[in-house]
């Protein structure tokens, strides 16, 4: 058995993914008041999360605005920062959505009412923390950018 830092970066990112059942969606409303919420998600290998909301729940007036988002999933397994923009799911991509949040979760009546909709956060950078020592050490996953402090 190997630990989890014989893995690649992206390989334990895609494992902290698997593993931790909620993460913080930052968004901001028009205005740009800053919101953040834990949610319960799903992904896939590129990364992509897939999340359910309510239309009577700010967070989704955010999105619906503003579609950037930022998310932290921080879990036992690691810390992982996401940025990328939101679609709002409908036809097979959200019957999809749905079946996996069901096979992670089980059934949820908040997945049926009539006001819940699911999203995917298309992320286009990604950034796992490797070492929580100071100065904290960094890979990129996804995109590029720096992973020194700032």
């Amino acid at each position: 058995m190997t630990n989890g830092n014989d893995r690649t970066p992206a390989e334990r990112a895609r494992a902290l993914l698997r593993e931790t059942d909620r993460c913080t969606l930052a968004t901001a409303s028009p205005t740009g008041v800053p919101e953040a919420a834990t949610i319960r998600f799903v992904a896939d290998d590129d990364f992509s999360l897939y999340f359910n909301t309510s239309t009577t729940y700010r967070k989704y007036d955010n999105l619906c605005a503003n579609p950037r988002v930022a998310v932290v999933v921080d879990g036992p397994a690691g810390n992982l920062q996401l940025e990328g923009v939101v679609r709002e799911l409908d036809g097979t991509e959200d019957e999809s959505a749905v079946d996996r949040y069901v096979e992670k979760y089980g059934h949820s009546p908040y997945l049926t009412h009539d006001h819940s909709t699911r999203f995917t956060v298309e992320t286009d950078w990604a950034r796992l923390l490797l070492d929580g020592s100071f100065p904290p050490e960094h890979a990129m996953v996804l995109g590029e950018g720096d992973t020194d402090l700032h």
